[in-house]
Parts: structure tokens; C-alpha cells; sequence
């Protein structure tokens, strides 16, 4: 039992260190930090705008793919960390919603980014053939990347409905099994942030919405599995 918890705990760690990197880097890709979108006149054909825009798109690359490969890792490890997180709620039915819900989330965000990161690689690696269709293929690869990102903004949304389903069914059902109350505040906080910055993301104009997720991903889920890796071998796993 010590060495499955220690496995456990090790996951919690890795999915809490790994979710709060994945965060900071979108954050710096969000504000800009790393390269700054040129000032394109709005008099520019889309064409020249979308070859004014492209260095910009390049030197973010690194941070982008760093930023999708830390979330890559922090959603295995969740993906892991279904049977033990179920395993906590005791012989509870309910318990199998709490698994299920975190395969789902793991496997909807990873899918996500690994789609994000093989189309928008793509476009980085290779930008035009040199068959005299510059302007054609600028146009068609504006659009696709910009269907694949809108795929992968819903996986997203996904990954978090279930993230927040996960949640709450934890701290319902870990709760009472001498969790304390912080925590099964902090899990039900961390759901409502999870919805609340999807709902706002495709409603509001503005940085809001992703601030809001933010709070979510990088702070609450830390918070939440560090506090839960801590209080392992404190759980009273024989209550009924």
C-alpha cells in the first residue's frame, strides 16, 4: 500500500508542477512577452498581412510547443491518476463517475494539444511549396490552422466540463474521508473556474475569460493535488 501511494503521490506532484508551467507559459504567449505582433496597417490585403504576421508566429513557436507539451504531461498524469483518485472514494458506486470523468478530461486535452501541435507545426516547418501558388496556399493555411484551432478550443472546453465533473464527484466523495473542508472547498471552486472561464472565453471579448482559466489550471488543480498528495496516508480509507 506505502509503495502505491507513493506512486500516487509522485503523480500529483508531476501533474501539479507540470499544469502550473503549462499556465505560466500561456500566459507569457497571451501577453505577448516573448515577440510582439507587428503593426499591420488594416489597409494591407490578407495575403501581405499574413506574411507580415508570420515571423511573429515562428518565434512564438518554441513557447508554444513547450507550453502544449507541459500540458501534454500534466494530462497523463491525471489520465494516470484515475484508478487511485477513484480508489480514495472507498466502495462508493459513485466512484466510477470520478474515474471516468478524469480519463475523459486526460483524454480530450491531450488529444487537444497534440492536434494543435502537429497542425500548427506544420505550417512552422514548411510554409509554401515553391510551385508559384504563394498567395493560394497563404489563404488555404490560414483557414485550416484556424479550423483546427477552433477543434481544439472545444477538446478543450471538454477537458474542463469533465475536469470540473471530476472535481466536484472528488471532493464529494474524498471528502468524507478526512479530507478537510478547505479542500473540498478548493475542489469545488476549481470546477466552478473551470466553467465559468470556458462560458466566458466564448461569450466576453477580452483576456477574461483565459485570466479565469488560468486561476483554474494554474493555481486551484496545483493547490488541489499538492494538498491531496500531502493527506495520502491521513485518509481513512476504511470509513463507509
Amino acid at each position: 500500500m506505502a509503495a502505491r501511494w507513493s506512486v500516487t503521490r509522485t503523480l500529483l506532484w508531476v501533474f501539479a508542477i507540470s499544469a502550473f508551467i503549462a499556465t505560466l507559459l500561456g500566459l507569457v504567449l497571451g501577453l505577448d512577452l516573448v515577440a510582439h505582433p507587428p503593426d499591420i496597417p488594416s489597409t494591407v490585403n490578407l495575403p501581405d498581412r499574413l506574411e507580415s504576421i508570420r515571423p511573429y508566429l515562428e518565434a512564438r513557436w518554441p513557447l508554444d510547443l513547450a507550453t502544449n507539451l507541459a500540458a501534454i504531461v500534466a494530462f497523463g498524469a491525471f489520465a494516470l491518476l484515475a484508478d487511485p483518485i477513484a480508489a480514495l472514494a472507498g466502495s462508493d458506486d459513485r466512484a466510477g463517475l470520478l474515474r471516468i470523468s478524469i480519463i475523459v478530461s486526460a483524454i480530450l486535452a491531450i488529444a487537444g494539444a497534440l492536434l494543435y501541435v502537429g497542425a500548427t507545426r506544420v505550417t512552422i516547418d514548411q510554409a509554401y511549396c515553391d510551385c508559384g501558388f504563394k498567395i493560394q496556399e497563404s489563404i488555404s493555411q490560414f483557414w485550416a490552422i484556424n479550423i483546427v484551432r477552433g477543434a481544439t478550443d472545444w477538446l478543450s472546453h471538454g477537458a474542463n466540463v469533465f475536469a470540473a465533473i471530476a472535481l466536484i464527484a472528488g471532493g464529494i466523495l474524498i471528502g468524507r474521508r478526512g479530507m478537510a473542508a478547505s479542500w473540498r472547498w478548493l475542489a469545488w471552486i476549481g470546477a466552478i473556474a473551470l466553467i465559468v472561464g470556458m462560458i466566458l472565453s466564448e461569450t466576453v471579448d477580452g483576456p477574461i475569460g483565459d485570466l479565469v482559466s488560468a486561476a483554474a489550471t494554474g493555481i486551484i488543480l496545483p493547490a488541489w493535488a499538492l494538498i491531496l498528495a500531502a493527506r495520502l496516508d491521513r485518509l481513512d480509507l476504511a470509513a463507509g
